[in-house]
């Protein structure tokens, strides 16, 4: 769902300890003391105060928004819940234009069958105070990170088309999508070239998009729930072939208005022929919002009612301070469908962003079970969820 504005890690430690290095080539032993630690405090006091006015200019950009005082934004308070809608290769392309400020990600993974996975995201964020076009690439082996690439560009070098799916960064296009009428379904082409290695994907699409309004009134958009992923990926110097499954949605009309949020949890997983997109979204600690789509392989889509779905943490892990989910349990029953899954943390990794905001990345192994039309199916396999606090 998202890799959520997530910049370079800047933790003010490490600046702390730079600041010593520095003073130590700066202000040698025979030079006054006391004098050298006089001037080490004031450098650690500018770098924190630089930390803070960062976190409050965003702090204070969402606070003008949620009392709606800057004009061009569009901020619904009251939002009724609207049922999921058919969506379109237009609903994929860029939304930025006219909304100030803005956020908009696309986001995209892929679980291989020798084991390894990808998730890469291309991020645009106006927030007027501070603009950011990032892209990040990690690659994992059985959940283990190999790497992890994170790129910022200029706005002047981010190039996107309204009216279908088609990005350029830097003079070279990362993603285009097209529709192939013959076929009923959504091509996708990912082309990303970083210092550590490469992919050149193809997705195709085997199930029907779909597309919801949140309540703080973005859209979250999902074309492919799920996709056949071939092509090739090269790490440092080893260059493969890769077969597998993908995944890939589009958040837009996004405002820093999301911070109200309390946070939210995502993942996916699937059978052989149904695919299950769940996420739980978070006004506060206690008010939570669930969401359960079963997309049918080369079928529709079946959105079930939120007084259905039930989310329950049975085990959860102290991590940077806060309890995490770490053993989930998704059920509904009802006369059309029958449906359990069970999923357990196989690794996890946290990333803390503008300060205050925390973000964990699974791979989780699920399992369970599925009836619907009288037909049972088993549950089985690997995916990735997320978490986020803010």
């Amino acid at each position: 769902m998202s890799d959520l504005l997530r910049p370079r890690s800047n933790h003010p430690l490490k600046s702390i300890t730079l600041a010593i290095v520095l003073s130590i080539i700066l202000f040698p032993s025979y030079l006054n003391i006391k004098k050298t630690i006089l001037i080490l405090g004031m450098m650690i006091k500018m770098m924190v105060i630089r930390h803070l006015i960062s976190i409050l200019s965003i702090i204070l950009c969402c606070t003008l928004l949620s009392a709606d005082f800057t004009s061009g934004t569009k901020i619904i308070n009251e939002f009724v819940h609207c049922p999921i809608q058919d969506i379109t290769l237009q609903d994929d392309a860029f939304h930025g234009r006219g909304y100030l400020p803005f956020i908009e990600w696309w986001y995209f993974d892929a679980k291989f069958e020798n084991g390894y996975t990808m998730v890469f995201t291309v991020q645009i964020i106006d927030l007027i105070v501070k603009n950011i076009v990032s892209t990040r690439l990690s690659i994992y082996n059985k959940g283990i990170t190999v790497f992890k690439n994170y790129e910022k560009y200029s706005i002047n070098e981010f190039s996107a088309s309204s009216e279908i799916p088609s990005i350029t960064l830097a003079g070279k296009q990362l993603m285009v999508g097209t529709y192939n009428a013959s076929e009923n379904c959504y091509f996708y082409n990912l082309n990303v070239e970083v210092p550590e290695g490469s992919l050149s994907l193809e997705f195709i699409g085997c199930t029907k998009g779909w597309k919801l309004q949140q309540k703080t009134g973005d859209w979250w958009g999902v074309i492919l729930p799920r996709a056949n992923v071939t092509g090739t990926m090269t790490l440092y110097s080893m260059r493969m072939n890769v077969t597998g499954i993908g995944y890939h949605d589009h958040n837009w009309h996004i405002t820093p208005r999301i911070v109200s949020n309390f946070g939210w949890f995502w993942g996916t997983c699937y059978s052989s022929n149904y695919t299950f997109t769940w996420a739980e979204v978070y006004s506060s600690r206690v008010r939570k919002n669930p969401i359960l789509v079963v997309n049918e392989k080369d079928g529709g889509f079946l959105e079930i009612p939120s007084n259905e779905i039930s989310f329950l943490t049975k085990k959860t892990k102290l991590d940077h301070f806060k309890l995490i989910p770490w053993v989930l349990n998704i059920k509904t029953t009802s006369e059309t469908i029958f449906l359990v899954i069970n999923t357990e943390v196989i690794s996890m990794e946290h990333t803390r962003f503008f300060g205050f905001i925390d973000y964990w990345r699974y791979h989780i192994s699920f399992t369970g079970s599925i009836i619907k039309s009288n037909h049972m199916e088993s549950i089985e396999g690997v995916s990735i969820m997320e978490y986020l606090r803010f």
